[in-house]
């Protein structure tokens, strides 16, 4: 009697172990999932803000002695950061 009680304690034991690591494989991969979602949308962004950069270099001439587009330029960086913030 004694031995099937502590059979049943040691497979209880592997069982409880072994949905443990279950549980935090699961909760690892989530993590790695939204990881992976929030690397492609900050790889999507930094596409579009680099096209948008050059559709304005583009559109207004690169000539760093123009301050104008450099102007432009620095204000478009800085809304593209700001868009990446939030």
């Amino acid at each position: 009697m004694e031995i099937h009680k502590e059979t049943g304690e040691v497979i209880f034991s592997t069982v409880t172990n072994t949905t443990m690591s279950l549980s935090k494989l699961q909760v690892t991969l989530v993590n790695v999932q939204s990881q992976l979602k929030m690397e492609k949308v900050f790889a999507i962004a930094n596409d579009t803000r680099i096209k948008n950069l050059d559709n304005l270099v583009i559109k207004v001439g690169y000539d760093q002695s123009n301050i104008n587009v450099v102007e432009e330029i620095v204000k478009k960086n800085n809304l593209d950061i700001a868009a990446l913030r939030k």
